[in-house]
């Protein structure tokens, strides 16, 4: 008789469903398997055309074919008011397929946002037990002041029942779930307000080894504010604000971004223009060239409304770059006001002034970017949201 020890105790095998779309989410997924790689067997799941998940080899990636989720593009955006709702269903079966293999090949599932829509229909099908990882619920139908898609009229119109589908799909697969986990506290409470579903918090870190304060590096007279060229990243409140500083010690404004609502960035530049502000516009940069601007710059502005978390005040941080935030959504987990970067209210000249102040203040920069980088050294490490994150895992497992 063999006595199987915990050394030779095979791991639980983990189902992961990805198909989150580009952007800092995909780069936490991506984190936090490197960590869920020391308890578990990994395979991910992904329809083809998901974006790329960065992952050690030890973790199986399994890529489904899904030709309907190409981007619509061009003359196909006319016909969007059929071709969307087509795109969801196939969405659903391939989802089904996917579900029936994990079902018979794992232990347990964690199933990622979509970028069809924000619960995946995966959820339905499971057997095995289920923990939905919420980084987003679909905000263009829970916030449509603030998040609106391209169309107007009659096109919008036509879209109607698509977005009753995606409302119906979306609420059906989160009630699928056995247990929830979000980023921050108002991710917590908006998914209790929207679903009446409690959820655990796991709050991710970034790399401090790789985004980390560079020696001998000269601070350009630039900020910058990060994050796609979309209306709701807040990217006019930086200009505005870097605009009413004095014209002769202006700094230049960095927009860095890898995704863009048609046409928003000459409507930046043309904002910028009329209010003096020397505006770059940077795209699809790499992680090496994101890490230099936070080194070279004195400040990073957030203006984003109501972001469920936020790594880009954690990666300036890192950098030793001081961060001014609007005080909403996941910020407030991790700006502590005044000692790891500030927080202002969604008021221009309110972050004009303490954008001023970080410029003219070089003991305020200094304590600000120790502060910030002692804070995610030790707060937000990427290993201590694994552990985490394992934890839930094994509770559900069990």
């Amino acid at each position: 008789m063999v006595t199987v020890t915990d050394s030779t105790r095979a791991q639980p095998k983990l189902a992961v469903f990805h198909n989150l779309p580009p952007g800092g989410g995909v780069n936490a997924a991506g984190g936090l398997l490197r960590e869920l790689q020391n308890s578990f067997s990994i395979t991910v799941h992904c329809p083809s055309g998901s974006s790329f998940l960065n992952v050690p080899e030890s973790v199986s990636i399994k890529q489904w074919p899904f030709r309907e989720g190409r981007r619509i593009s061009g003359l196909r955006k006319l016909a969007a008011p059929l071709s969307l709702p087509a795109r969801l269903s196939a969405f659903e079966k391939l989802c089904q397929r996917i579900a029936e293999e994990i079902n018979s090949t794992s232990d347990i599932v964690l199933v990622h946002n979509s970028m069809f829509v924000a619960a995946p229909p995966v959820l339905k099908y499971l057997k095995v037990p289920s923990v939905y990882f919420c980084y987003e619920f679909p905000r263009h139908l829970y916030e449509p002041e603030l998040i609106k898609r391209t169309g107007r009229g009659l096109f919008r119109l036509l879209l109607s029942p698509l977005r009753s589908r995606e409302r119906e799909m979306d609420r059906e697969s989160v009630m699928n779930a056995d247990c929830i986990v979000t980023f921050s506290n108002w991710m917590k409470s908006r998914i209790k307000d929207i679903y009446g579903l409690d959820s655990f918090i796991v709050r991710p870190g970034v790399d401090t080894d790789f985004f980390r304060v560079a020696e001998n590096t000269v601070r350009k007279h630039m900020v910058l504010s990060i994050g796609a060229l979309w209306p709701f990243k807040g990217h006019t409140m930086a200009i505005d604000a870097v605009s009413r500083i004095p014209s002769d010690r202006r700094p230049a404004l960095v927009v860095i971004a890898d995704r863009e609502y048609p046409g928003y960035g000459a409507d930046l530049e043309k904002a910028a223009a009329a209010l003096a502000v020397d505006l770059e516009l940077e795209r699809n940069i790499s992680d090496k060239e994101l890490r230099s601007f936070y080194s070279t710059s004195k400040a990073v502005l957030c203006c984003q409304h109501n972001e469920p978390y936020g790594l880009v005040p954690l990666e300036a941080m890192a950098c030793g770059t001081p961060v001014i935030a609007v005080s909403e959504g996941g910020f407030i987990d991790n700006i502590d006001s005044g000692k790891n970067g500030i927080l202002v209210s969604r008021n221009p000249a309110e972050m004009a002034s303490a954008l001023e102040e970080v410029l003219l203040n070089d003991d305020l920069r200094r304590n600000l970017a120790i502060g910030g980088r002692e804070f995610v050294s030790g707060e937000r490490s990427m290993k201590e949201a694994g552990n985490r994150l394992a934890e839930i895992l094994s509770d559900i497992l069990i």
